[in-house]
């Protein structure tokens, strides 16, 4: 009956002994996956990051844009145009060009 009690001890020192280092591997494991998945994380928050200050950037090129619409729909403008581009003037308007 000893022999048998010893080798029932051994036979569960083994199994035990086989948990531990089937759980060290799974933990090791784990661990692993977790250090890759937080640097794809911080990968990721940093790519957001760029993205969101383009997205600002354009936000405000946007708004830029729709202020120059609307000051070119101005009668001042058109009339800055009509002076510069095309040298048009009021008909009792009198020009003073410098002499070259």
């Amino acid at each position: 009956m000893a022999i048998q009690h010893k080798a029932q001890k051994r036979k569960r020192n083994r199994t035990w002994a086989i948990l531990i280092v089937i759980v060290l591997f799974l933990v090791i494991g784990m661990g692993l996956a977790i250090h890759n998945l937080s640097d794809k994380a911080a990968s990721y928050a940093a790519r957001e990051a760029e993205l969101e200050s383009l997205i600002a950037a354009e936000e405000g090129r946007a708004y830029e844009y729709q202020e120059e619409g609307k000051l070119r729909q101005t009668l001042k403008y058109i009339e800055m145009l009509a002076r510069e581009k095309l040298g048009l003037v009021y008909p009792n308007e009198i020009v003073v060009k410098p002499s070259e």
